[in-house]
């Protein structure tokens, strides 16, 4: 069997974009499809599956190509990430009340959500700034998911801090 095949239950959100794709459009394959984005079939095969991601540039050339708005793509990518952390059991919340440790496991669907709100109040933050001056959609996910990951899913309990005197 060929490792490149792609099944759907190996692919991710992202993943599934560029295989209804093709699917829609015959007349590209995955190698033409990869030729266009400007990179190879073992790549284009590799961003697609729930292991990976593109990383912007690529993200861009794929959502052009395939007629899928960045901001969408984006998303998925990013909430991809989340689904991630989620398989290899890092979606913990961590943190230390007095002499107390708490660990709460947070659901997948709670961290998506929490993702897609970071992005909103970005914008709601940045309604006034020039387009020009603002960040891509990409840019603002891959913060908000590193907001995400960093301060909501610590998995190190903050010491506390020795005062010297």
């Amino acid at each position: 069997m060929n490792p490149l095949k792609l099944r759907l239950e190996e692919c991710s959100a992202f993943g599934i974009l560029v295989l209804n794709y093709l699917e829609k459009n015959p007349q590209t394959n995955m190698s033409q499809l990869a030729r266009d984005v400007n990179i190879s079939r073992a790549g284009l095969g590799w961003i697609c599956r729930k292991e990976s991601n593109p990383d912007e540039r690529t993200a861009n050339r794929i959502a052009r190509i395939i007629g899928v708005d960045l901001t969408e793509v984006a998303r998925l990518v990013h909430e991809n990430k989340i689904e991630k952390l989620a398989r290899r059991s890092a979606l913990e919340y961590a943190t230390k009340f007095s002499k107390d440790s708490v660990h709460i496991v947070i659901p997948q669907e709670d961290a998506i959500a929490g993702l897609n709100a970071i992005v909103q109040a970005f914008h709601t933050v940045t309604r006034s700034v020039p387009e020009i001056e603002k960040p891509t959609d990409f840019q603002i996910y891959k913060q908000a998911y590193e907001i995400v990951k960093r301060q909501f899913l610590a998995r190190n309990i903050p010491r506390k801090q020795k005062t010297t005197i």
